[in-house]
């Protein structure tokens, strides 16, 4: 399964409630094309691609295509590079990377990780905690 099919899965669960129909008419795509890239049979082409991120809301679109760059990726540099969407203004952004690699894990498992992740990144008094966490587990401590 690719990176781009299981985010678009998770996304079709939690939004169209796991209708591949309602999304498929939300963003004018058909709904068997849909099914064969949830499936992971394949990927879209840059037309579906800017059209997702058209159609969709940016909290919709932005995991989608950090999925698609993912996918495209060649699997050697995969372990070097991680690619993650740009924090938006306001947010406090986390002096380190957290490195997961969701793609084993189960789409329910992916999608608790993923809002764990999101409001550690996003929400100051999460992230003193995750730093406190951090420094208590860690003598070495983080720098900020």
């Amino acid at each position: 399964m690719s990176f781009f099919s299981a985010q678009l899965a998770t996304l079709i669960d939690q939004d169209f409630d796991g209708s591949q129909l309602k999304f498929s008419r939300v963003v004018g795509i058909d709904q068997s094309m849909v099914s064969r890239q949830c499936a992971g049979l394949s990927l879209p082409d840059r037309a579906t691609v800017d059209r997702l991120a058209k159609m969709l809301s940016e909290t919709q679109a932005i995991p989608l295509m950090v999925a698609y760059l993912q996918d495209h990726c060649p699997l050697p540099l995969r372990p070097q590079l991680v690619i993650r969407a740009k924090p938006q203004s306001g947010k406090v952004k986390t002096s380190e990377n957290l490195k997961i690699d969701l793609a084993r894990f189960p789409t329910q498992q992916r999608a608790l990780i993923q809002g764990f992740v999101n409001i550690v990144t996003t929400d100051a008094r999460a992230t003193e905690l995750m730093n406190s966490l951090i420094k208590f587990c860690d003598p070495n401590g983080f720098k900020n």
